[in-house]
């Protein structure tokens, strides 16, 4: 392999950045022991204003000026810098606009009942639900649509309309099973059960129809579909199909002609399909089933705003993970698999080396930027609801840990290890919903805490393990499956 070629895919020194990328993500640590002290003195609210503004340039830093070793040596400009800011925000845009319009309806909110159901509650029932049931019924999409990304967009749109009846149909069995745990937990009759699942229903339609602008990198089409959400539910909240109704409407209208191909529908292999919801709800429910099971074990009986604030460092964190370091893992990744093709071992194990930094640094990075978050988090609550501190805390290092051991378990399926990933989660699942039975209440925040924390330990010497020498792992892998 020529020295251009190889300069060409590995990282390389270079594009300085006004703080040392291999310490920021270390300052976390000192600002954590502050925040520590801080909790020692009382939080007085100097020190503690002065902590929140170094979290919070930190957490920008982290977010905008990703490490040589994750960026694959391509340096960090202002330019660059401003796009990932915006990229996040346009990744974001769900928990921002949903976070800011809820708040605004409640009072509206409450008037309105459905078959003997409050409106609230119900809206609450699926919110909790739609989070994890979209990785059940969203990576089928992924799947199917994959191949088609290199044909570009037009292809995706088509593809997407041939496949979607068969898709959708697909998901009514999930959507039914989640209604029906509902029902068996909150005793609701049947005009209330119909509505919840054609609640259900009309966010599995929006939740499949942004898998198109996802995958196209239309990050703006994604947003103006949540926008589109947000607004419905400011102008007409007890109307409450409409916020997914006029999501799913945006990006169905940005398919335009293509919908032509609905009327052609494609038949797909069911197998794979079922078992792709099968990992969705294993994988997916490490981050996303607590919620659920919470509402299942103590109904509406806890602070709805507070759980979901605690929820944010880690939505941020797991954001930036897939919109920021995700397609850099993923251009060198499908770099490294044509590599296997052509290229010596000498150049693999070098193209291996540079994939495994790449990898353990944008997990660091995730890490970090989750950290901040909480510690800006915890500190705000300090100051302005004192008495919600230890909540926030346990709740807020949970929901981080699980999205951490989230996509280790991401990381290790992508390197071959796909029994473990699930393995490992499947574990989780089963340990989150025994927590939740044996405290049934914000709780059991605590010891699920600590079952993720010792799931990621694992997890990291799993993932250690299996992309410690990725040029044998996938070249072995590659043999047998020839």
């Amino acid at each position: 392999m020529s020295r251009i070629h190889r300069q060409r895919h590995l990282p390389q020194r270079g594009g300085r950045s006004p703080l040392p990328r291999a310490d920021l993500a270390a300052l976390v640590i000192p600002l954590a022991l502050g925040a520590s002290i801080l909790g020692l003195l009382g939080w007085p609210t100097a020190s503690t204003i002065a902590l929140i503004a170094a979290l919070v340039l930190l957490a920008a830093g982290l977010l905008t000026s990703p490490p040589a070793a994750a960026r694959g040596g391509h340096p960090t400009g202002p330019r660059d810098r401003g796009s990932s800011l915006w990229l996040m925000v346009l990744v974001m845009s769900p928990a921002i606009l949903l976070g800011s319009a809820f708040p605004l309806v409640a009072d509206r909110l409450a008037p309105h009942s459905v078959a003997g159901v409050r409106l609230e509650t119900l809206i609450l029932s699926a919110s909790v639900a739609v989070p994890w049931l979209s990785q059940v019924v969203g990576t089928p999409v992924y799947r199917l649509l994959g191949p088609t990304v290199p044909q570009g967009p037009d292809a995706v749109r088509r593809h997407y309309c041939e496949v979607w009846p068969g898709l959708l149909a697909l998901s009514i069995a999930p959507a039914m099973a989640v209604t029906a745990c509902v029902g068996i937990v909150t005793g609701w009759g049947v005009g209330a059960l119909a509505a919840h699942f054609a609640l259900i229903i009309a966010h599995v339609v929006f939740v499949q129809s942004l898998v198109v602008a996802d995958l196209g990198s239309r990050r703006h089409l994604w947003a103006l579909g949540w926008l589109a959400y947000a607004i419905a539910l400011l102008i007409a909240p007890g109307w409450w199909l409409a916020p997914p109704l006029a999501g799913a409407l945006t990006q169905i209208l940005a398919i335009g002609a293509d919908l032509r191909a609905l009327a052609r529908p494609r038949r797909f292999a069911v197998v794979p399909v079922i078992a792709d919801m099968w990992r969705g709800l294993i994988l997916g429910g490490v981050l996303w089933a607590d919620k659920l099971l919470l509402f299942f074990a103590v109904g509406r009986q806890f602070d709805v705003s507070l759980v979901y604030l605690c929820l944010q460092p880690a939505v941020l964190a797991y954001s930036y993970y897939f919109a920021i370091a995700s397609p850099r893992i993923n251009q060198a990744f499908t770099g490294f698999h044509d590599a296997l093709e052509n290229e010596p071992m000498s150049a693999l194990r070098l193209r291996g080396s540079a994939l495994r930094r790449m990898v353990t640094w944008s997990l660091a990075r995730m890490a970090s930027v989750g950290s901040a978050a909480t510690l800006v988090v915890i500190a705000l609550t300090a100051m302005l609801a004192p008495g919600d501190i230890a909540t926030v805390t346990v709740v807020s290092a949970a929901s981080l840990l699980l999205a951490v051991l989230t996509l280790l378990a991401y990381e290790i399926d992508h390197a071959g290890g796909s029994r473990a990933a699930m393995v490992l989660s499947g574990i989780a699942v089963v340990l989150i919903a025994a927590s939740f039975a044996a405290f049934g209440s914000v709780s059991a925040y605590g010891p699920i805490a600590l079952v993720a924390m010792g799931l990621s330990v694992i997890g990291v010497l799993i993932q250690h393990r299996r992309w410690s020498a990725p040029e044998y792992a996938f070249f072995w892998g590659k043999a047998l499956s020839w």
